[in-house]
């Protein structure tokens, strides 16, 4: 008979196992609930960010852009300086002035000296 009485609280063991994972769940349930509650409130918000964004997204195009643009410039200008050194190198005694020509673009000119007047 002292049997009886023990398997009756092990059976109530099982349920009480069950609680817990059941509580936890809806609270999770509950945390998530709440968490789209306030997501859905804050939409206007996050549309605004979203088109600030996007405008920044744009600007930074835009200087990357101006930025390629000057490093296409400085390898121009690189490209005629090598061929302006490239001339000096050819004749270094001579004497050279640079000019700014029709286009826009500085060249080096070879300046002719006659006579004794000529600085060395």
């Amino acid at each position: 008979m002292s049997d009886a009485p023990k398997e009756a609280p092990e059976t109530n063991a099982p349920a009480r196992n069950l609680e817990k994972p059941t509580l936890l769940i809806a609270a999770a349930a509950l945390i998530f609930s709440l968490a789209n509650t306030v997501l859905l409130v804050m939409n206007p918000t996050a549309k605004k960010i979203e088109q600030f964004n996007d405008e920044m997204k744009s600007e930074v195009a835009e200087s990357v852009n101006v930025i390629h643009n000057k490093i296409d410039g400085l390898r121009s200008a690189e490209m005629e300086w090598q061929a302006v050194l490239k001339k000096a190198s050819s004749n270094p005694d001579a004497v050279y002035k640079i000019v700014n020509t029709k286009d826009g673009f500085l060249t080096l000119t070879e300046i002719s000296l006659s006579g004794e007047g000529a600085p060395r």
